[in-house]
């Protein structure tokens, strides 16, 4: 295959992934078709935005670690970037998490997490419980704590509006359809859709989440994801009702649980994680998550429960993303990014976009 200039680029897929790569890549110069039936929904809308490297890190995962670090802190400048495009504040707060454990076997659980953090170099600080209740006063009354200031979140349905903001902003084209089929062929890349015909570029990159591989991709090696359900829960602050001031990841009966505070006086809970495909809140899962709440933060029943929201997480079989060209170096595939997919954007937007202009030496 000869050298081509790439100039035109598809992106299949347009949850945090897709568009944060489709972002990089307009805002370097190049014409940019982002293709998805429902852009900004999916398992982006259903997150809660925490920003925690070490937050959900299973055993096996540790070679994760450092490209965490590396997006986390690539964060504040990803922030102001969304916002100098498409003039849209994201919600991103640098308030940092405590992480408790709710029983004294689960925070022997937590302590062991915490050493396994520090010896990779994260940053953890001891909070007695006097010193947990000065700092959160409406959290139940804990022995231990620990506090995590490089732990930092955004709001995840901001950052979807600033993204699209910031895509119409660079002159992005937003085709609200479903790729069917990619065709390689000599002289480019045909993107064959449902319903308004073919799109023709340069190249690909293929950000489509926890759903089915796009027809045409069978001889590219593309890695296999499946979808694992997650179910998050909204509260919205009625007046006068305290919540946390920061971000409380609490381990439960051996099991973890996260709350995120929103400006608005709201309450995001989650999450559970289902090896299911369907789309749907099971009433247990949704109790399991208000009783664990309750466990750490009482006052949650004086909250008013606005939403169970729904995403599927895309895992690869070692829960490591993929991030690379496939055998026609004019597709790049950014997939199985998992729990981390809002943290890992700016990454991988960076990894593939740079993929993406090197395809151009193919």
């Amino acid at each position: 295959m000869g050298s081509t200039r790439v100039e035109s680029v598809g992106v299949v897929g347009g949850g945090v992934i897709g568009m944060s790569i489709a972002a990089e890549l307009a805002s370097a110069g190049l014409e940019v078709i982002v293709i998805d039936p429902t852009p900004g929904r999916g398992a982006t809308w259903a997150a809660a935005g925490m920003l925690a490297p070490a937050a959900e890190v299973a055993p096996g995962e540790e070679q994760l670690l450092a490209d965490l670090a590396e997006a986390a802190a690539s964060w504040p400048r990803f922030a102001d970037r969304i916002l100098a495009w498409g003039g849209c504040d994201v919600g991103y707060r640098a308030t940092g998490s405590v992480l408790v454990g709710a029983s004294a076997s689960d925070a022997r659980d937590v302590a062991r997490s915490v050493a396994a953090m520090r010896a990779t170099g994260i940053v953890v600080k001891s909070l007695r419980g006097d010193e947990l209740a000065d700092q959160e006063p409406s959290l139940a009354s804990l022995r231990s704590a620990w506090l995590l200031p490089g732990d930092h979140s955004v709001d995840n349905r901001r950052l979807v509006a600033g993204l699209l903001e910031a895509l119409k902003a660079l002159g992005t084209r937003i085709i609200e359809d479903r790729c069917e089929r990619i065709v390689a062929e000599p002289k480019g890349i045909r993107l064959v859709l449902e319903r308004q015909g073919d799109v023709r570029c340069d190249a690909c990159v293929l950000a489509t989440g926890a759903a089915a591989a796009v027809a045409g991709t069978e001889s590219l090696g593309l890695p296999g994801v499946r979808p694992v359900r997650g179910v998050t829960l909204r509260l919205g602050g009625l007046s006068g009702a305290p919540i946390p001031s920061r971000t409380i990841r609490a381990v439960v009966d051996a099991s973890p649980c996260y709350l995120v505070p929103r400006e608005d006086g709201s309450l995001v809970v989650g999450a559970t994680s289902e090896e299911q495909g369907r789309e749907i809140a099971l009433a247990g899962g949704v109790h399991r998550l208000l009783d664990a709440s309750r466990r750490v933060f009482p006052g949650i029943d004086e909250l008013s429960f606005d939403e169970a929201s729904v995403g599927l997480r895309p895992a690869t079989e070692d829960h490591l993303p993929f991030v690379g060209t496939l055998r026609d170096r004019r597709v790049v595939a950014a997939l199985g990014h998992y729990r981390n997919g809002i943290l890992l954007a700016p990454l991988a937007a960076a990894t593939a976009a740079g993929l993406v202009r090197r395809a151009s030496c193919a």
